[in-house]
């Protein structure tokens, strides 16, 4: 199955490329800058998100850790500052989950062998909070899975 380029959108952005552009533009991809989170707020962006989005199609969520702040989320190949904040990424995720038509989660970018063990603590909290809310998790239905990458990364450490 196909995924027409129009049924994408990307928020969040800060450094494009002029071929990633070119690209944006020449397949009408929404893409929504930090410039314009600033300027017409976190909900008025996934509201024209959504817009642009057929109602009826499910929606595959991939979240990029590093669209968030190097504050939230140091533990990355990408960190950068002046991204989006904690409590942005949580709307994101959770707006996205309230459609009911959430049907999938990836997380990218975050890398548990980069940064001292406060940045890595910082960007799995992080991303267990934004795993929680596209699962709609309040009840901790996800615990273990931190212990599993908190020990993932001290193998790694190791080697």
């Amino acid at each position: 199955m196909n995924l027409p380029a129009d049924q994408l959108v990307y928020i969040g952005l800060r450094d494009i490329d002029p071929f990633e552009g070119y690209i944006l533009n020449k397949l009408n991809i929404k893409a929504y800058s930090m410039d314009a989170i600033d300027r017409f707020g976190i909900s008025k962006i996934m509201e024209m998100s959504l817009d642009a989005l057929k109602p009826r199609n499910k929606i595959h969520l991939s979240f990029d850790i590093d669209a968030l702040d190097i504050y939230v989320a140091p533990s990355t190949g990408t960190p950068v500052r002046g991204g989006l904040t904690l409590t942005e990424g949580l709307y994101i995720t959770e707006a996205l989950n309230l459609t009911g038509r959430l049907q999938g989660l990836d997380i990218a970018e975050f890398n548990p062998t980069l940064g001292t063990g406060d940045d890595l603590e910082s960007t799995l909290n992080t991303t267990m909070q934004i795993i929680r809310k596209a699962c709609a998790d309040r009840e901790g239905k996800l615990s273990g899975v931190k212990e599993n990458i908190t020990n993932l990364s001290k193998e790694l450490n190791k080697k």
